[in-house]
């Protein structure tokens, strides 16, 4: 009777060990898989929202410089000077399209879709205007501009502000995205701590058990929502902070700097002519210069001072509460000097230089975005001058 009962017993334990670790294996190999699935959703839409975010910014810097081209040429006086800023004016129309192309080549929703197509029809529209503008900046036929440029102008105003929208609606899709992200995650914990108390509840033997699995799991989770919140803040590249991460931390020194009565360097970093590397070696090893470039800054800052990407060869770094800009300067000298040295390439080597704009923060009533684009003017007013080499604004 007795060997019956225990016979009994490790026949009702071992049908007990069987559900209980079924239950648990069925549990983590399906929470497994909705997270992975969660993570290659947030990575894909993310992935594409940043080539649709990098590609509207370019196409409205492009607006912005031709309109500026085109303000410059009303202040020359002759047909001559006005036809040596054109080939830039065009150059900057080729810009806008190679971005267009390269955007409509990307996963467009309905709202994007909408945009999209709002902005060329305004700007197919408005081309006889501009074709019309240009004809007369170049047979010279009025002396005074004012009118014609005005309109013009506010054709390019009309065109920057669909972009600007475009823009908007990309930064709340990133919103949305974490945001979404972070709820199915915490729908996920949920229902994976529902299952382990159900696991839990099948048996006090086995109890020790399914509680380390559920440490080892929640574990698991927390290493994920860390990673998660790296992707959204940081360039995959490099590893070095996006320019989402950047605005806010700025703002935040920026604040902090009023506050203490400090001065803030913000330095905008464009490598020179960095296209060929790409067109004669290829993306690849452009990567690697580009990583090569980041450590070679990091090497040569504060601990307390930020370097991040823009997008494609474009860095910003943040100098918070120096003294003067003899300190940001002297930074900027060892920056110039440690980019000229040679990268290697397999069994060759390049040679880059750097474009840089310095802007100094002194307690001016402006925000993030606002410093960043007057650290990019002043980085164009190097490019201007003749590259490797820097201005401050």
């Amino acid at each position: 009777m007795e060997q019956r009962e225990s016979g009994f017993r490790f026949f009702f334990y071992l049908i007990g060990f069987s559900a209980i670790f079924l239950a648990f294996i069925y549990t983590s190999v399906f929470s497994y898989q909705q997270y992975a699935s969660l993570r290659a959703e947030l990575t894909t839409a993310s992935s594409n929202n940043d080539i649709q975010l990098r590609t509207a910014m370019a196409m409205r810097a492009a607006v912005r410089e031709r309109a500026i081209l085109l303000w410059q040429m009303t202040l020359l006086e002759t047909p001559e000077e006005r036809k040596q800023l054109f080939n830039t004016f065009y150059s900057q129309g080729s810009e806008y399209h190679k971005s267009r192309l390269t955007l409509l080549n990307t996963d467009l929703d309905h709202p994007e879709q909408i945009i999209i197509t709002k902005l060329d029809k305004e700007a197919a529209n408005r081309a006889p205007e501009l074709r019309t503008f240009s004809e007369l900046l170049n047979n010279n036929r009025v002396q005074d501009f004012r009118s014609e440029l005005g309109k013009v102008l506010k054709d390019k105003t009309t065109i920057a502000g669909l972009l600007d929208r475009f823009i908007s609606l990309q930064q709340a899709q990133n919103e949305e995205i974490w945001q979404d992200s972070s709820h199915k995650m915490e729908v996920l914990l949920s229902k994976l701590i529902v299952r382990m108390v159900l696991i839990i509840l099948g048996g006090f033997l086995f109890a020790v058990y399914v509680m380390a699995t559920t440490s080892k799991q929640n574990k698991l989770i927390r290493i994920a929502n860390q990673e998660l919140r790296h992707l959204a803040c940081h360039d995959n590249l490099t590893g070095l902070p996006n320019r989402r991460f950047l605005l806010h931390q700025l703002d935040i020194v920026l604040a902090a700097a009023k506050r203490k009565q400090h001065k803030v360097a913000i330095i905008f970093i464009d490598l020179d002519d960095f296209k060929p590397i790409n067109d004669t070696y290829g993306h690849d090893i452009g990567d690697q210069c580009l990583q090569d470039i980041s450590n070679r800054i990091s090497k040569v800052i504060r601990g307390s001072d930020m370097l991040g990407r823009l997008g494609g060869d474009e860095f910003l770094l943040i100098l918070s509460e120096i003294e003067s800009s003899t300190q940001a300067i002297a930074v900027i000298q060892k920056i110039l000097t440690i980019i000229n040295e040679d990268i290697p390439i397999e069994s060759s080597t390049a040679n880059l230089s750097a474009s840089i704009g310095l802007y100094i923060y002194a307690l001016e009533d402006i925000n993030a975005e606002e410093a960043i684009t007057l650290a990019d003017k002043a980085m164009y007013q190097a490019k201007k001058m003749g590259k490797n080499q820097f201005y401050i604004i």
